[in-house]
């Protein structure tokens, strides 16, 4: 039996945007489907927030298309399915989270209980002092609750947890992944690694304003190298030191085949103690990928 695919819910389509003379996006592709939690990454000034903020509908493709429920970005009907956290927040000194959060949720057909997005976001001791005096953290747990206060189909988030504690950024993975096994669709750019890899199942990652890579996490870890191996040595012998890297007190291996490196090594009678085999981290599938990448530019531009 053939399976439907899930709905879809934003589209950008062969985009382009240009500011005078920079390029910041170049037939820029990408689809996000219903329940999907994708992970957008790039240097700084690669185009992600380029490519957000035309999603957002904040600005235009100079060409190419996008969408957002079948409609136009930035449309009423399709802005009502939506939650957006950008990098930068600021409110009104004045007013409180709980009236904050008041006048956000009238503006959607379907919000959360105020009462609910006041605990589920640790503002309870804080929801009816005023926003001024604020610290960087709490301003930015009030950010994440308006974000989803109107109960999206879509969260967009600009580096949500830039600001929390670890708690915060514990306590925000653990919101992110329920949403989406609700069956929310998230988009986030973020530099911390374990968030990336805790909330979402895509990669995405695009330079000088193309893609340059789409995939499932599952599938990068496993196109680079599964595990790394390490291990403790009082006389390492040719084959751990020629074969492993050496830090501090220990030495590592990343590879395909940790059975095979471990034969070998048993193999070699070398002394050896502390044996770890454990998965190889997003952040260094990543890495690899990105000096293959670079690798593959500089023999390209030899020729």
């Amino acid at each position: 039996m053939t399976q439907t695919a899930p709905p879809l819910i934003a589209r950008l389509s062969n985009v382009t945007k240009t500011f005078g003379s920079t390029r910041a996006l170049h037939d820029l592709s990408m689809d996000i489907h219903q329940g999907q939690a994708v992970a957008l990454l790039g240097p700084n000034g690669a185009g992600k927030s380029t490519a957000l903020s035309i999603l957002e509908g904040l600005r235009q493709p100079t060409s190419g298309t996008a969408s957002l429920f079948g409609q136009k970005p930035g449309t009423p009907a399709a802005m009502k399915r939506v939650g957006i956290t950008p990098q930068e927040t600021d409110f009104p000194p004045q007013l409180t989270p709980r009236e904050l959060l008041a006048f956000t949720t009238v503006h959607f057909d379907h919000p959360r209980p105020i009462g609910e997005l006041i605990k589920l976001f640790g503002l309870q001791d804080i929801a009816d002092r005023r926003v001024q005096g604020f610290s960087g953290g709490q301003r930015r747990r009030l950010a994440l609750a308006m974000c989803f206060a109107g109960n999206p189909e879509l969260a967009i988030l600009d580096e949500p947890t830039a600001g929390l504690d670890a708690q915060g950024q514990k306590d925000f993975s653990r919101i992110a992944k329920n949403y989406v096994a609700d069956g929310g669709s998230l988009i986030l750019t973020s530099h911390y690694w374990q968030e990336i890899e805790t909330i979402a199942d895509r990669i995405v990652m695009i330079d000088n304003g193309k893609t340059v890579m789409d995939g499932t996490i599952a599938r990068i870890k496993a196109t680079f190298g599964l595990n790394r191996v390490s291990l403790a040595s009082d006389a390492p012998g040719p084959f751990i030191s020629q074969t492993f890297s050496r830090e501090d007190n220990r030495f590592h291996l990343i590879t395909n085949d940790s059975d095979d490196v471990i034969r070998k090594l048993v193999q070699s009678g070398e002394p050896f103690s502390e044996l770890k085999v454990s998965p190889r981290s997003l952040e260094e599938a990543i890495a690899l990928y990105n000096a293959t990448q670079n690798t593959s530019s500089s023999k390209e531009s030899e020729k």
